[in-house]
């Protein structure tokens, strides 16, 4: 199970600990649950933090409350410094209180974004701790149902004035409409506002069978992530569904402040906001989506991948009258006139090619405009979100570098032009270094380590495709979704010569089709554009086109011939697809296999055609993938793995994240 938090006590026994032995725990904790270092601030937060929000509790007779440090948001690897449970006073029923621990002394409020200064630690463009707060309370509503209306959230700013204190709260600041300041308190360091701080806790908890309400948190089914589809139902409807964090939120305040501020005739603002798998980009471009729909705002989503808008359009086809003009591709703005949309989210961004001509374009009608210059002029706030190392053709030049350069050639201000990283991981939250451990596997900076993790995230290695495939039938038969890729060492027959699909990917004895052109209902048989979330999926197999943005629980990836490990390095080959061919092959065909084995949110299982690469996988201890079926066996002694002839009629739909 995802560890949820670091350490649950009484408040009154967390209060006597030593200060010194307290941060040594969290500090192993941290890297032992968390698996990852602690921060020079979080080790002052845990020293001088803590305390203030126990004393309270002491103060007014809550000692019996029990306080969960380093609460996980069960959505991403952010947490939230305190959560305090124990029951309703009124009912009896469960009641939390999610705390934010802030050591601001003095601070400054840019009232038309909302983000904070704090001059003496040399912050800038911080979140407002109140919405910061909303935020991690929605996250754990959302995945832990039992929490609704029973949550309230309290910023601790204990070092802060009552001055700054004003500056944070309405009628100074208003805050996002969607924040319920009913459940949401801000207190400072005066003795009043300590006081109010014991009477609001008071008033929202009694310590009355606290022990027992952390047990029934514990034990609660973490609720599944939303599907990407409903969200993209929700958002041509002009409605939030996602609980943005971090900088996720910081990005979509920031191009929504300048929505509603209004347009200048210069005011162009270009946003390029970067992040690898898994960190919450379409999730970030859904939900801006929904938002500037909700404010009537004219505002697109553009692709370059036909398998990510014709799944977004196809499932939303009927509920909105224009959704092909809200669901575009790059090349369709290329006679959009200047600034005639809003804004234009320009997703999987590093898909951009040097100009939007087809090659069925005639030459009268071809255009030397750059794509990235079309679409920067399409919109007053153009935002591309892109992941460099995504690149994974010849003609695709989307990275941060060309888009800024692009931007300039405009004569568009390095001012008003915003780079953003996004870090925080979403799909692999109970395994964030997971995808730091592949890049060093592909060869991208450190030499491929051993691989260590211990916790809820399953990556497995196959010594043949046959283990793969009943390992992740195994998962599809308990309920999980799952899909098969491959690197592109096999041919793949756009006109196949019969209704059969020619089993192209050929290993020994074990052979399975690619994805089809085209869909067969008889068969059950989708088309590559709706191959990763189509019921019959799971029996072809998908490649990088019709893979990249999508996810499921479990992924496997076959790798072929054209990345080998040899004694200490690696080796990149030609390949089928000749748009990986050339100098850049070394960049792309690994690019091609990162894609491919970040797809899976709990477990991914890897193969590869060649020996050497396979030893490899087992010298740096990844796990075998048949103790691991037996295992499930052993859990499941109902479980039976058959390989049927045709496509299984239990759904395995897979979602579209490029979280």
């Amino acid at each position: 199970m995802k560890p949820r938090y670091l350490l649950g006590r009484r408040a009154a026994d967390l209060h006597a600990m030593d200060t010194e032995d307290l941060v040594r725990r969290l500090v192993r904790g941290t890297e032992l649950k968390y698996q990852v270092s602690v921060t020079d601030a979080e080790r002052r937060s845990w020293r001088h933090s803590i305390r203030t929000v126990t004393e309270v509790l002491l103060d007014v007779g809550l000692g019996d409350v029990r306080v969960l440090l380093e609460m996980s948001t069960l959505v991403s690897n952010s947490r939230i410094d305190m959560l305090l449970v124990g029951t309703r006073p009124r009912d009896g029923e469960l009641a939390a209180v999610a705390i934010e621990n802030k050591q601001w002394s003095a601070l400054d409020v840019d009232l038309s974004t909302r983000r904070i200064t704090v001059p003496k630690a040399g912050r800038t463009d911080m979140q407002h701790p109140a919405e910061q707060v909303w935020d991690y309370c929605r996250a754990l509503e959302r995945n832990l149902p039992m929490l609704r209306q029973s949550l309230w959230g309290v910023v601790n700013l204990h070092e802060a004035s009552d001055v700054d204190i004003s500056k944070l709260q309405p009628p100074a600041c208003r805050w996002r409409p969607e924040v319920d300041a009913n459940r949401i308190r801000i207190f400072g360091s005066s003795p009043e506002h300590r006081r109010r701080f014991g009477e609001f806790l008071r008033q929202v908890l009694s310590p009355t069978n606290a022990d027992e309400q952390v047990s029934r948190l514990d034990r609660a089914h973490v609720r599944p992530t939303e599907d990407v589809m409903r969200a993209a139902y929700q958002a041509v409807r002009g409605r939030s569904i996602f609980p943005l964090l971090d900088r996720q939120r910081e990005v979509v305040d920031r191009i929504v402040a300048h929505v509603t501020d209004g347009f200048e005739a210069n005011s162009k603002q270009v946003f390029i906001i970067s992040g690898g798998p898994g960190t919450g980009k379409t999730v970030l471009a859904l939900e801006l989506l929904g938002i500037l729909n909700g404010l009537s705002s004219s505002a697109v989503h553009a692709s370059g991948s036909s398998a990510f808008s014709e799944t977004l359009r196809n499932h939303v086809k009927g509920r909105h009258g224009s959704i092909d003009d809200l669901f575009t591709y790059f090349n369709q703005h290329r006679n959009r006139a200047p600034n005639h949309l809003n804004v234009l989210i320009c997703d999987e961004a590093h898909r951009l090619r040097k100009s939007s001509n087809t090659r069925f374009e005639k030459a009268g009608a071809r255009s030397e405009t750059p794509q990235i210059h079309e679409l920067i002029q399409a919109a007053r706030v153009p935002v591309f979100l892109l992941d460099p190392r995504q690149v994974i053709r010849n003609n695709e030049i989307g990275t941060p570098e060309a888009i800024h350069q692009a931007a300039r050639e405009l004569q568009i201000p390095d001012q008003n032009i915003h780079r953003i990283t996004l870090e925080r991981q979403f799909r692999h939250s109970t395994c964030p270094e997971y995808i730091d451990w592949l890049e060093d596997l592909l060869g991208y900076g450190k030499a491929p380590r051993p691989w260590t993790h211990s916790g809820a995230f399953h990556l497995l290695r196959a010594d043949n495709p046959q283990q793969m495939e009943d390992y992740l039938r195994a998962q599809i038969i308990l309920g999980h979704s799952a899909r098969i890729t491959a690197g592109f060492c096999w041919e793949w027959h756009k006109k196949p010569a019969s209704d059969q699909l020619p089993l192209e990917v050929s290993i020994g004895d074990w052979a399975r089709p690619w994805n089809a052109r085209k869909p067969n209902a008889q068969q059950n048989i989708p088309s590559h554009k709706h191959w990763a979330t189509h019921p019959g999926g799971f029996e072809q197999i998908g490649c990088v086109y019709t893979a990249q943005s999508f996810d499921w629980d479990y992924a496997g990836v076959i790798m072929g011939y054209d990345y080998t490990w040899h004694g200490a390095r690696w080796t990149a080959v030609n390949n089928k697809d000749h748009l990986t061919w050339g100098n850049q092959r070394n960049v792309l065909i690994p690019n091609i296999y990162r894609v491919l084995a970040s797809r899976g949110k709990e477990g991914v299982v890897l193969y590869s055609t060649n020996q050497a690469t396979r030893d490899l996988l087992a010298e740096l201890r990844v796990p075998p993938v048949g103790p691991a079926l037996k295992t499930l066996q052993e859990q499941h002694p109902d479980l039976v793995v058959n390989r049927p002839a045709r496509p299984p009629s239990k759904p395995t739909q897979g979602t579209i994240f490029d979280f």
